[in-house]
């Protein structure tokens, strides 16, 4: 048989349907598609959506969203998941707005202080998984109710408000005298984010503890170690996240951020990472806030009660775990 006998097959194999380029093309196009339907839908249909004023809220509100999602990214890539991320916003946020009420700390430490203090939450769930060879979905869930339990602790039903505006400048200040300066510094994260997880070792041996822990294990990674390092990253965001949420509302209480870990899991399958792990995507992230952030504004512009919200948001997450698992049935 000749060389180009035997070319000619691989040639024919190498061909590819449209239906297969399309169903290949899911992973990455599938987010960018919601996104456009989650705008044109309401934008066709609610006089007020395609206002500044509007565009600008719903950034905001993502903003908030974006820094879990970031961290989540690598959580789950590496094989994990936190259900506590909301219950962390908000003990940050008690303590931290104690601290700045009190007056008796210069600002750029307590901020400093913030940050460390959500990397600790988060590296103590990392910790506990490591150690105790717990489910994550079990450890994540007991400090949901831990972290949640102790922001109520500490605040004792009280609500602080009134920080100073350094903080509130975040939400406040318009760079050009449109976008806050809140927006600049998250989307700088997001340039951060993915170049740590393209880049780095960090998000390398994210992907090859998700992918195969064992086969991790056997090339030499320490898969406990870079676990704590995973979910301390992620309470590290998690810091960042509850600044900028008393920020835009200038007030802290121990029920700010409920409800955030099922949004934030959501936004990050939605873009694209999956929820086997070993696969992930930081701008996919950024996507899928965008579009939870979307709806939900449009559902209040729409005057949907807040209970028929709920029903919305969840089947929003139905579908996005059906994409996902569409999608990994494809690539498999």
């Amino acid at each position: 048989m000749s060389l180009a006998s035997e070319a000619a097959p691989a040639g024919v194999q190498d061909k590819k349907t449209l239906g297969e380029v399309l169903k290949s093309s899911m992973g990455v196009l599938g987010p960018f598609i919601m996104l456009i339907l989650a705008i044109l839908i309401p934008a066709l249909t609610l006089d007020n959506f395609f206002t500044q004023r509007n565009i600008i809220n719903i950034i905001l509100q993502a903003s908030i969203y974006i820094p879990l999602v970031i961290g989540m990214t690598f959580v789950i890539t590496g094989g994990g998941i936190d259900l506590s991320v909301g219950a962390q916003v908000a003990l940050v946020g008690v303590i931290v707005g104690s601290w700045l009420t009190a007056g008796t700390m210069p600002i750029w430490m307590i901020l400093v202080g913030a940050l460390l203090l959500g990397t600790i939450l988060g590296t103590i769930n990392g910790l506990v998984i490591s150690w105790l060879k717990i489910p994550d979905f079990i450890v994540t869930l007991a400090f949901m109710e831990i972290w949640r339990g102790l922001a109520l602790v500490h605040s004792s039903g009280k609500i602080w408000h009134g920080f100073p505006d350094e903080l509130r400048g975040l939400s406040t200040y318009r760079v050009f005298d449109v976008l806050p300066l809140s927006v600049f510094l998250v989307f700088a994260l997001v340039f951060l984010g993915a170049w740590m997880y393209r880049n780095t070792h960090f998000g390398r041996y994210a992907v090859a503890i998700g992918c195969n822990r064992d086969s991790a294990t056997t090339i030499g990674i320490s898969v406990d170690r870079h676990k704590i390092y995973q979910y301390g990253f992620l309470g590290l965001m998690c810091g960042i996240a509850s600044l900028l949420l008393m920020s835009r509302i200038d007030s802290a209480q121990a029920t700010m951020a409920t409800g955030y870990e099922i949004h934030v899991i959501a936004a990050t399958i939605i873009g694209g990472t999956s929820i086997f792990g070993g696969k992930g995507n930081v701008w996919g992230a950024l996507i899928g806030a965008l579009i939870l952030a979307i709806i939900a504004n449009a559902l209040i512009l729409a005057n949907v009660q807040v209970f028929w919200r709920l029903v919305a948001t969840g089947l929003v997450i139905l579908l996005a775990v059906t994409i996902n698992m569409y999608r990994e049935r494809n690539a498999g």
